[in-house]
C-alpha cells in the first residue's frame, strides 16, 4: 500500500499525468475538468497502474446521502474482501463533495489504510476550502479543454498557434508520427475540435502509414482520410463577418449548414433553423459590443476602459479592436438591421429559407 507521504501530490496537466503515476496511485486522486476525453484516459491510466488484482468500485450513479458519504469513507479504511488494496471511483463527484464539507476536510488528507479514492467531476469550484485542500493533498488532473484557436490577445497569430494544435502534434509524436503544425491545423479544420475524433484519426493514419515505413503525416494524407470541407463554428463565422472577410464567412457558413455545429457537450446540431437562431444571437451580441466600443472610443475612453465598460476581459481587447477597425459604425448598424430582419423573416415563416438567411448574414446582404 502506498502511503500519502510516499507519493508526491500535484495539480498536473494531462500530458504529465502518466509520469505522476510512476510512483504508484496515491490514496487520493482528483480528475476535474470539462474534457471528457482526458478524464477517460486518466481513468484508464489509473486502472493500468493499479493492476488487474485491484477492482475499481464505482459509485455516484444516484444522489448520495450523508450516510452514503460516511459509508464511503469507512470503506476506504476497510480492506477488500479479497485482500489487498481497494479503489473506489466516485463519478460524478459534485454532489458527493457538496455533502458535509467539514467531514471532507477532515478526511481529505488521510492516508487510507486500505484504499484509493478517485474523484471525477466536470467542475470543482476552486475558491472553496475543500477544493484548496484537495489541490494540496491529492494528485489532481486538470482535464481542461485545450483552446482550438490562437489566444485572443494575438489576433495576428498563425491559425495553428493554439493549445489544441500543440496537443495534436504531441499526440502524433507519441504514435511515432511526424505532424507539422500547419498539417495539424488542416486536420483540425476538417474534423473539428473533439479530441476523441482527432485521436482516433491519428491512430488510423498511423495504421495506414505502417506498411510503408513512412512516418510523416502529409496534407494529402489528411485530405484523403477526412471528410471534405471545413468544420466551422458559429464564432468563426462571426469573426470572419466582422473582419470583413466575406469569402471566408460564406465558406464557413456553408460548411456549418452542411455539417452542423458541435456544442460544448459534444452534441451536433444540423437543423438550419436552430443554427440561424444561434448565429443571429452570437452576431447580434458581437455587433452590439462593437457598437459600444466605437461609442466609447469616440468619447475618449481607453481600450481598457472601453473593454471594462462593455464587460469583456482584457485578453479579448486585440481581437475586438481589430474587428472594430474593419467594421465602421455605419456597417455595424446595417449588420444589426439585417440580423433583426433575418430573425423576423424566420419567425414569420415567409420569404427566404433558414439556409438562405444564414448565407445572407455571412456575406452581409
Amino acid at each position: 500500500m502506498i502511503r500519502a507521504e510516499e507519493v508526491p501530490v500535484a495539480k498536473v496537466p494531462p500530458a504529465g499525468f502518466a509520469a505522476a503515476l510512476a510512483a504508484g496511485v496515491p490514496p487520493l486522486v482528483v480528475i476535474a475538468g470539462p474534457e471528457e476525453f482526458f478524464r477517460r484516459e486518466a481513468l484508464a491510466a489509473i486502472r493500468t497502474r493499479l493492476g488487474p488484482e485491484v477492482e475499481v468500485e464505482r459509485r455516484g450513479d444516484r444522489a448520495p446521502t450523508e450516510a452514503d458519504l460516511v459509508s464511503l469513507l469507512d470503506d476506504l479504511r476497510t480492506p477488500s474482501l479479497f485482500g489487498g488494496a481497494r479503489a473506489i471511483l466516485v463519478d460524478p463527484a459534485e454532489k458527493w463533495l457538496a455533502l458535509d464539507p467539514d467531514l471532507w476536510l477532515r478526511s481529505a488528507g488521510e492516508a487510507w489504510s486500505a484504499g484509493h479514492l478517485i474523484l471525477v467531476a466536470e467542475s470543482i469550484d476552486g475558491r472553496t476550502k475543500l477544493a484548496k485542500a484537495l489541490a494540496e493533498r491529492a494528485l489532481w488532473l486538470a482535464a481542461d479543454r485545450p483552446f482550438h484557436r490562437p489566444p485572443p490577445w494575438q489576433p495576428r497569430a498563425k491559425p495553428w498557434e493554439n493549445d489544441l494544435n500543440r496537443w495534436l502534434v504531441a499526440r502524433a509524436r507519441e504514435l511515432g508520427l511526424r505532424l507539422d503544425p500547419p498539417v495539424a491545423h488542416l486536420l483540425m479544420s476538417r474534423l473539428g475540435a473533439r479530441l476523441g475524433d482527432l485521436a482516433a484519426t491519428l491512430e488510423r493514419l498511423a495504421t495506414v502509414l505502417a506498411p510503408s515505413g513512412e512516418r510523416t503525416v502529409t496534407a494529402e494524407l489528411v485530405s484523403a482520410h477526412t471528410p471534405d470541407g471545413e468544420e466551422s463554428g458559429l464564432f468563426e463565422v462571426v469573426d470572419s463577418l466582422f473582419l470583413g472577410d466575406r469569402a471566408s464567412a460564406l465558406r464557413q457558413a456553408r460548411e456549418l449548414l452542411r455539417r452542423g455545429s458541435v456544442d460544448a457537450q459534444g452534441a451536433r446540431t444540423t437543423d438550419a433553423t436552430a443554427l440561424l437562431l444561434q448565429a443571429t444571437a452570437v452576431a447580434l451580441a458581437r455587433a452590439r459590443q462593437l457598437r459600444e466600443w466605437h461609442r466609447l472610443r469616440r468619447r475618449g475612453a481607453s481600450d481598457e476602459d472601453a473593454a471594462a465598460e462593455i464587460g469583456i476581459g482584457r485578453p479579448f481587447i486585440p481581437r475586438l479592436r481589430e474587428q472594430a477597425a474593419a467594421s465602421s459604425p455605419e456597417a455595424i448598424e446595417r449588420t444589426i438591421d439585417r440580423l433583426l430582419r433575418a430573425d423576423c423573416d424566420l419567425k414569420s415563416g415567409a420569404g427566404p429559407t433558414a439556409e438562405e438567411l444564414v448565407e445572407r448574414i455571412a456575406v452581409g446582404v
